[in-house]
């Protein structure tokens, strides 16, 4: 009974508009204050307890060095020469929105600043060569929930802050999974292109390639330096994530003085701060909510009611991971981590799974709840950035989304991409 009047309390409370932060704080607090009688001073606590973690400290870091890199100027260079080196050939320009994705992702580990980013320079360059709207966005709005897989990732770093697992193994986790579904969304290019038969981008001379390479080889070190300094123990995440920023200041001080200026440094503080205000409430919400769950015995209860049953562990977690997906329909990645983490994770546990494989789906699934309608973020960033109705995105998507969710389901059944740089 107490778990279904704080099911309807927060359920009431996203009808009527309430944010998904507020609605579960007041549905997990009522639950605690109301049900439980454990102290207002608690209860309140609880915020503290869900913000108060080192791991979490990457998180505004690597979301203010995105930001710093797109709006200094930096990844315009990046962008620049990778629609160099691939652009001009047989599906070359989705191509190089797949790789600037791939690679933008690495220095961001934001899916909305990725779109953002990518999409203002490759779809322009699409629709010029004749690719369609939908198929130009699509494969952007796609491509570009990357980002949460490839490290350094906001999603990898919440799952291990909720799970205690190693957020560098979870970035080692990550790498050969993305890279795997970016060929997989590249593939689907190449044959989507052969349809429609586009123009072909003019092929640069070597001088250009090269000359761009010069110019974007600083932005491209970046995830080398960032990864590479983590694998080896150098520095950790959270230490890596302050070193992202130094280092952006510093190449785009020193290689783009022309947009290092007062104004596009402000912007990105501001644009960083509100994505991580965001985040933390959703994550104090979710704490408290399922604080509640857990003096109540939810997880403890599902995990042996599953435990006890007759299902191959296999069917539950593709029953789970399912359940994610019709989520996604309706809520964004964030809010379903938050909330089925403290309550799916025992189980899988004790089904025997690694958490770390896990973990890599679940980034996979949330990858999926980015471009699946109606609510999709992925799909109203590139729609409101480009002034197009959000249904152009949602149809260019379709196929990529197909080719996400089959690669999603190969990952599920190989677990040695995930696990093969992590042993």
């Amino acid at each position: 009974m107490i778990i279904l009047i704080g099911l309807v309390i927060f359920l009431a409370f996203l009808i009527i508009g309430a944010p998904i932060w507020l609605s579960l704080s007041i549905s997990g607090g009522t639950i605690l204050f109301g049900f439980l009688g454990l102290p207002i001073e608690t209860v309140v606590s609880q915020y503290l307890i869900a913000t108060d973690s080192w791991i979490l400290l990457a998180i505004p870091y690597f979301l203010l060095a995105g930001n710093l890199m797109t709006d200094l100027g930096m990844a315009k260079r990046m962008l620049k020469f990778i629609t160099n080196l691939v652009g001009h050939l047989p599906g070359g320009m989705p191509s190089a929105a797949v790789l600037s994705c791939v690679i933008f992702g690495a220095l961001s580990g934001s899916s909305a600043a990725t779109v953002v980013a990518v999409g203002a320079m490759v779809v322009p360059q699409m629709l010029k060569l004749g690719y369609s709207k939908e198929q130009s966005m699509g494969i952007v709005a796609t491509s570009g929930t990357l980002g949460q897989m490839i490290p350094p990732s906001v999603y990898m770093i919440v799952y291990a802050s909720m799970t205690q697992q190693d957020v560098g193994t979870m970035f080692m986790a990550g790498i050969i999974p993305g890279l795997f579904i970016a060929a997989v969304l590249i593939i689907t290019a190449v044959i989507l292109t052969y349809k429609v038969k586009p123009m072909s981008q003019v092929r640069p001379s070597k001088k250009e390639i090269i000359k761009s390479f010069i110019y974007g080889l600083p932005s491209l070190l970046m995830p080398i330096i960032i990864l590479g300094g983590i694998y080896l123990g150098i520095f950790t995440p959270t230490e890596a994530a302050a070193i992202a920023v130094v280092y952006v200041l510093l190449i785009s001080y020193i290689f783009n003085r022309k947009d290092f200026i007062k104004k596009n440094i402000i912007k990105s503080f501001i644009a960083s701060i509100k994505t991580t205000t965001v985040i933390y409430l959703l994550l104090c919400g979710a704490v408290l909510f399922s604080t509640a769950l857990m003096y109540i015995q939810v997880p403890a209860q599902i995990t042996q009611f599953v435990s006890e049953l007759s299902i191959p562990g296999w069917l539950i977690l593709l029953a789970i991971l399912g359940l994610y997906i019709i989520f996604g329909m309706f809520l964004d990645a964030l809010p379903i981590l938050y909330i089925t983490i403290p309550i799916v994770y025992p189980t899988i546990v004790a089904l025997g799974y690694d958490p770390v494989h896990f973990g890599v789906i679940t980034v996979a699934c949330m990858m999926i709840s980015q471009v699946t309608p109606p609510v999709g973020i992925s799909l109203f960033v590139l729609s409101g950035h480009f002034k197009v109705k959000v249904t152009t995105v949602i149809r260019g998507s379709v196929p990529y989304l197909i080719a996400l969710s089959l690669a999603t389901i190969v990952l599920i059944y190989v677990p040695w991409f995930s696990t093969v740089l992590t042993k």
